[in-house]
C-alpha cells in the first residue's frame, strides 16, 4: 500500500533548470534530509519505505491517470532486495545522465515554469500508511513547508534559485492546479483532468466556448470547434498523457 504525494518548488524565475536529473550520490542525500523532514511532523514515516527520485518534473508530468511517475517509484522499489519489515530510504538518481526507469525522465517539453515538483511515495504496513495518510492529507499543506537551510540545498542541487519549497500530498496539488487554471480561464480543461486523474472509471462533460468535451473510457472527445480552441486544448491535455479526439457535430 502506497501514499503518493511530493515537493513543490517555488522557483525565483521561469525557465528550463540548468540541472534536472541529480546523480545517485547528491539524490541519496536530498532523499534522507527530505524524509528526515517529514519524520520531524509524523515520527511514524521511519517505519516506513521512503521512495524519492532527484529530478525536477512540470506539474502536468505528475498529474497524469494513473499516476505514472508515483508508479515508476513503485515498481523501483519492487525491483529491490529488502528484507521485509525493514524500513529505508531509497532515493533513485542519474547514472551517466540516464534515471533508472525510462518512465522517471523529465519531459523538458514541458519545463519552463517556475513551479517544479519531485514525486515521493511512502511504502508499508497498511495500518500504518492509513494512519500516516490521514495525518498528512488533513497537515502537509499547513505544514509541510521545507525550512530555509534545506530549500536552499535543494536549489543548490539543481542551480536554480528556490523562492520555497512544500511538502504537498497529490490532492494538495490538484487543488493548487485547480486554482491555476480556473485563474487562467482554464476551469472546463481542469474539470476533464481531474475526472481523468481521480475517477478514470466516470465520464464527465463540459462546454468550452462554443464546443464542448467529454471525458470517457480513458479518452477525450471533442466536437467540431473553433480550430484554434481545439489546438490549445489538446496541448493541454496532452501535457497531462490525454488524447483529444474530435467529433464532427451534428
Amino acid at each position: 500500500m502506497n501514499f503518493l504525494a511530493l515537493v513543490a518548488i517555488e522557483c525565483e524565475q521561469p525557465g528550463i533548470p540548468p540541472v534536472i536529473a541529480l546523480d545517485r550520490a547528491t539524490a541519496s542525500i536530498l532523499a534522507d534530509a527530505l524524509a528526515h523532514d517529514l519524520a520531524v511532523h509524523v515520527p511514524e514515516i521511519r517505519e516506513l519505505d521512503f521512495v524519492f527520485v532527484g529530478a525536477l518534473y512540470d506539474q502536468a508530468q505528475l498529474l497524469r491517470p494513473g499516476w505514472p511517475l508515483h508508479a515508476a517509484l513503485g515498481d523501483a522499489l519492487e525491483r529491490l532486495p529488502r528484507k521485509p519489515g525493514d524500513a529505508h530510504v531509497i532515493a533513485l538518481g542519474a547514472h551517466e545522465g540516464k534515471l533508472p526507469l525510462s518512465a522517471l525522465e523529465p519531459d523538458t517539453r514541458l519545463l519552463g515554469s517556475p513551479m517544479l515538483v519531485m514525486p515521493w511515495l511512502l511504502c508499508g504496513n497498511p495500518e500504518t500508511i492509513h494512519r500516516v495518510g490521514q495525518r498528512l492529507e488533513h497537515g502537509l499543506f499547513d505544514n509541510g513547508l521545507i525550512g530555509a537551510e534545506l530549500a536552499l540545498a535543494i536549489g543548490e542541487a539543481f542551480a536554480v534559485k528556490t523562492a520555497h519549497a512544500r511538502h504537498l500530498t497529490t490532492l494538495d496539488l490538484c487543488a493548487l492546479t485547480c486554482a491555476q487554471y480556473e485563474h487562467a480561464g482554464l476551469g472546463g480543461i481542469w474539470q476533464i483532468i481531474e475526472t481523468a486523474v481521480l475517477r478514470p472509471d466516470q465520464e464527465h462533460a463540459v462546454t468550452l466556448g462554443d464546443g464542448h468535451l467529454r471525458y470517457r473510457h480513458g479518452g477525450v472527445e471533442a466536437d467540431a470547434s473553433e480550430p484554434r480552441q481545439l489546438a490549445h486544448s489538446r496541448a493541454i491535455l496532452a501535457a497531462h498523457g490525454l488524447e483529444l479526439m474530435t467529433t464532427p457535430r451534428s
